[in-house]
């Protein structure tokens, strides 16, 4: 094969259109997203209130168990995949109490989890880049080395504040295999959704006094995460920056 200046080879005609085709596949997919948001405003609206997750609520209510919870779970997985959706487990556990409520989100994270994998993984960075910020990019970037990735992925997920949906389209970017992401990294979402759920469950009840100990709760974990969030990014980036030129040396 011929080289361009004697060092690389030039790109294939093959290697040229895969790329192309990426792009414009990236491109159509965020023409749909962003008509699949337009189309959910209504929805966004329904959820940002108080007087919207009440009609919500009948609404699910009067399509019946199965019908009811089969929308919740595409709800739920519509929210990983577009973000601006707010995040609904409390209604969860309002309507089908803390354990089907658990369940039924847990069941949406997952599948929104794998339509973002897929597609990410078809599509590629060119994707991403229109749906990630290029600050996200760099403050993630510790996210390419490849050493720990699965524990610095689990940690990432449970501290509280940390963007997941965000880490969810960086992931597939990554070295890290898709069976250790879906056994190990994504169910550290549960117990978040298990407490969201319960709490949502509880206010139904009546049981206000352990309601508003999960809001305690709440609100200790966001306080949390917002002291931890950037010293935690920022040391696992320098930690990338100061092992690079090790690694560089183990390849000689």
């Amino acid at each position: 094969m011929e080289t361009n200046n004697g060092n690389k080879p030039e790109k294939t005609r093959s290697e040229i259109y895969k790329r192309r085709v990426r792009m414009i596949s990236a491109a159509a997919f965020l023409v749909l997203i962003i008509a699949a948001t337009v189309a959910c405003i209504p929805l966004i609206n329904d959820l940002r209130s108080e007087q919207g997750l009440e009609q919500m609520k009948e609404r699910l209510e009067s399509y019946g168990g199965l019908a009811g919870g089969l929308i919740f779970t595409l709800i739920q997985a519509l929210q990983v995949v577009i973000a601006v959706v707010p995040p609904i487990q409390i209604l969860g556990g309002v309507l089908f109490g803390w354990v089907l409520g658990a369940v039924l989100s847990t069941l949406g994270v997952f599948i929104g989890a794998a339509a973002v994998f897929f597609i990410v993984d078809k599509l590629g960075r060119p994707l991403v880049e229109a749906f990630v910020d290029e600050k996200l990019f760099r403050k993630f970037s510790f996210l390419q080395d490849e050493r720990k990735l699965v524990a610095i992925l689990m940690l990432l997920y449970i501290v509280p504040g940390i963007p997941k949906d965000v880490i969810t389209y960086l992931v597939p970017l990554t070295k890290v295999k898709k069976k250790d992401f879906f056994l190990f990294v994504l169910p550290c979402r549960i117990p978040a959704i298990v407490l969201s759920t319960v709490f949502g469950s509880n206010v139904k009840s009546g049981n206000y006094v352990t309601a508003i100990v999960i809001v305690a709760v709440f609100v200790a974990m966001a306080v949390a995460g917002f002291f931890l969030r950037e010293p935690l990014l920022a040391r696992l980036n320098r930690r990338r920056h100061k092992d690079a030129p090790e690694q560089g040396e183990d390849k000689e």
